[in-house]
């Protein structure tokens, strides 16, 4: 029995990025076309595409940067999780605008180490999850800043 479940708030195959070619086309960009947030841990690119008020998402997570599937697995989930309830928001940010958005989302430096007595691994997803929400913040403002200049 292989019955599909309608999740509303998930995040379908259909608003993400998959193919090699969608993720290569985000990193290689035009600077015009593009617009890049940092964190401390993260890089998110977001490439302005022609379908109007569509969002997707994809997630890079490499092996140099998680060395452990356990960790790259929890990263991906931290982001996805965070994408499916910001990407309601970002769809209201672009109503009016005529482009959508392919974003990018990629861990660009490595994960503190839990070897240590002094960073649990509940305080290390506390501090990935922390890192995330700032980053995002900051590219909703930056993706409304730029919004805005376009009218």
């Amino acid at each position: 029995m292989n019955a599909t479940v309608n999740k509303p708030n998930g995040l379908p195959r259909s608003i993400r990025l998959i193919k090699s070619a969608e993720f290569g086309a985000v990193l290689s960009a035009n600077k015009t076309k593009l617009i890049r947030s940092y964190s401390d841990f993260f890089t998110i690119s977001a490439l302005k595409t022609d379908q109007i008020g569509l969002v997707r998402f994809g997630f890079t997570v490499g092996k140099q940067n998680a060395h452990l599937s356990v960790e790259r697995a929890l990263v991906k989930r931290l982001l996805r999780e965070k994408a499916r309830t910001s990407r309601q928001t970002l769809i209201h940010v672009l109503s009016d605008r005529q482009y959508g958005l392919d974003i990018n989302c990629r861990l660009k430096c490595r994960l503190p180490d839990c070897s240590q007595k002094d960073l649990s691994k509940k305080a290390r997803k506390i501090l990935i999850r922390n890192d995330i929400e700032k980053l995002f913040g900051y590219f909703l403002s930056k993706v409304s800043v730029s919004s805005r200049e376009s009218k």
